[in-house]
């Protein structure tokens, strides 16, 4: 027998080709994408607040550049062997090819934020604009904002500290700085943009106004029509002249002048109030007992000013570390709780009748779908989705602040470690 082996010229069926992936497994894949980005900054978010509870150094990672592919590749094809058979066994053909590949996939770079120029933002005191966010952050009760916020309230007088609250949950007199935040938000804190006029050089006449703008030239007119400089009417010995004024808008805390005086008399001085002040119907009064005691300890109708001290991000992450230990002291659970308030001025706080913890953390737990889960030196720890803290509502404003802390150039080019 001879067996002859003939390479098949004839294909029966030959094909090779390469196409993008359809529209729904590109869909799934943004989908698992975003589901990603969002659990590594909140899990990145938790981390840090762990950390800062342990007295450790913060560490911020971000995710510059993010390339995605994918492709489905066939094959199809066939090589065969024929043999010439016998007069028993007859002619045949054997052999084939087939084959369908499909690969996706991210390639991602993470860059880490420990560098001069993100730690120079995230360590300054944040702006107090911020106090007035109008982003998701005003759907929360102001309690909440203003306790991540602010790091202390003082009174001085004669520029002395008369009295100075600390928000430390740590601080044996905690209660006593929430009554006067509360008592604050009731009378209405806020911030508002304050013009400060401040005199430049001598007030002038009438007559030789239009002499003295010579000699001053195009800075002063450049002033004069963008409104940072301005001309104000004195009196001066019973003369009217007119007085060069630089215009300074600064962002300020106020509080409501009417609220202020129903709740605390005159404790604060006219600088303390807003420029566009109404008047509120009273409501809750609850929480001025502390106040009140200031008040009974000051002389005559001497007026204090109020110094607000506002927190950096850092400082932010130290707070919260401060409540996560409170929420675990050796000396038994202290949640950081946030009081429901009857306020016209806090009005989202009014849908809720009971206080809620400002921010509650699961350690060693089992927690379904939790929003963020870390480990650290062994310990888990997981903020729950359904629990009835104000826990989401904070990782979101934390969420912000490291995004406003993020300067140009904070996010290095050149990223420290590739993940394929």
């Amino acid at each position: 027998m001879k067996i002859i082996h003939v390479a098949v010229l004839s294909v029966i069926g030959l094909a090779t080709g390469c196409t993008s992936i359809n529209s729904t497994s590109f869909d799934n894949m943004s989908s698992v994408y975003r589901q990603a980005v969002e659990e590594y900054g909140n899990n990145n978010i938790l981390l840090n607040i762990v950390r800062a509870s342990k007295d450790m150094p913060m560490s911020f990672l971000d995710m510059p550049s993010v390339i995605g592919t994918g492709q489905v590749t066939a094959t199809a094809g066939v090589s065969a062997t024929q043999s010439a058979g016998t007069n028993s066994v007859p002619p045949s053909i054997t052999g084939g090819s087939l084959g369908l590949t499909v690969n996706n996939g991210f390639t991602f770079s993470q860059g880490s934020l420990d560098n001069a120029q993100f730690m120079s933002s995230f360590l300054k005191e944040i702006p107090l604009g911020v106090l007035g966010f109008r982003g998701t952050e005003r759907l929360m009760p102001k309690a909440v904002t203003y306790s991540l916020l602010i790091e202390s309230v003082e009174f001085h007088y004669n520029n002395a500290v008369v009295r100075r609250f600390n928000n430390d949950p740590l601080d044996p007199n905690y209660a006593d700085f929430q009554q006067v935040l509360y008592t604050l938000i009731e009378a209405g804190l806020t911030v508002e943009n304050a013009t400060f006029k401040t005199p430049i050089g001598p007030a002038f006449e009438s007559s030789h106004l239009s002499k003295s703008l010579d000699s001053w030239g195009a800075p002063v007119i450049d002033g004069l029509s963008k409104g940072s400089l301005s001309f104000e009417k004195v009196k001066v010995k019973g003369r009217e002249l007119y007085q060069l004024t630089r215009n300074d808008v600064k962002t300020r805390a106020c509080v409501n002048k009417f609220r202020s005086e129903q709740l605390m008399g005159n404790l604060l001085g006219e600088s303390a109030f807003c420029q566009d002040t109404i008047m509120h119907p009273r409501t809750d009064e609850k929480y001025t007992s502390v106040i009140r005691n200031l008040i009974g300890n000051k002389a005559g109708n001497k007026t204090f000013e109020m110094v607000i001290g506002i927190r950096s991000p850092g400082n932010t992450f130290d707070f919260l570390g401060a409540v996560v230990n409170a929420q675990f002291g050796l000396n038994g659970a202290k949640e950081v709780m946030i009081q429901p308030s009857s306020s016209v001025i806090d009005s989202y706080n009014q849908h809720f009748k009971a206080p809620h913890a400002l921010f509650k953390v699961y350690k060693n737990e089992n927690i379904s779908n939790p929003v963020a889960s870390v480990s650290y030196k062994g310990v888990t720890y997981a903020l729950s989705d359904d629990d009835d803290s104000y826990s989401k509502q904070v990782m979101e404003f934390m969420s912000t602040l490291i995004s406003v802390a993020k300067i140009p150039g904070a996010i290095p080019q050149s990223p420290a470690v590739i993940v394929r």
